[in-house]
């Protein structure tokens, strides 16, 4: 399976230092993101407004490593898509911003084995809304953040996601409403489903087989 990563669900996942278990629950074999990643400025900048008050150097640190380890959408990918009517559609969308309009036009071209993930309900809501049938085929290919985060727990429990995302739950809106000052794995649950704007996802479950 393929997973085109927008930046602001990488760089979340990057914070929440839950990138490799995201990918694992969700299936994902080979993931790509977004050129704009790379950049450790911009990086610095995003992640330091996502953590308000807290240092930002510890995720920015694992942020970078992860991006030396995960590439960048293929050029020809790109490339290929620009004059295509799909990624025209998208162009004067508000709501959609150019690295949203590329993995969306990249998707609709070879949607087969392909997941879009977004952690931007503005695109969400601005793909549903401006492009209805394009979304009805498309939409149960595209994972929000709030998605992510409820496979991860139900692949490695709600203990473990929490101890990770505790410190950094500022990171996204809905995460830090999920994870209050006592949360439980049910209001956890509640609280994310309630936030998501896509389909629910369910998690890749290792199979595991007795030789007798």
């Amino acid at each position: 399976m393929i997973g085109l990563f927008d930046r602001d669900v990488f760089l979340k996942l990057c914070c929440c230092n839950l990138w490799f278990e995201a990918v694992e629950a969700l299936g994902i074999t080979d993931p790509f993101r977004l050129a704009a990643t790379s950049s450790e400025k911009s990086n610095r900048k995003k992640i330091t407004q996502m953590l308000r008050d807290m240092d930002p150097e510890e995720a920015l640190l694992r942020t970078q490593e992860i991006v030396h380890t995960v590439p960048v959408l293929p050029d020809e990918w790109v490339e290929e898509i620009y004059a295509a009517q799909s990624f025209q559609e998208l162009s004067d969308i508000d709501g959609i911003d150019g690295g949203e309009q590329v993995l969306a036009a990249i998707l609709i071209a070879a949607p087969e084995g392909r997941v879009l993930l977004s952690g931007d309900k503005r695109f969400v809501q601005a793909f549903r809304e401006n492009l209805p049938e394009r979304w009805d085929a498309l939409g149960g290919s595209i994972i929000s953040f709030e998605a992510c985060m409820l496979a991860i727990e139900e692949r490695y429990g709600f203990d473990y996601l929490r101890e990770r995302v505790h410190a950094v739950k500022h990171c996204d809106g809905s995460l830090r409403l999920a994870v209050g000052d006592e949360p439980t794995a049910e209001t956890f649950r509640e609280a994310m489903a309630s936030f998501n704007p896509c389909r629910i996802v369910e998690p890749v479950v290792e199979q595991v087989v007795v030789v007798e």
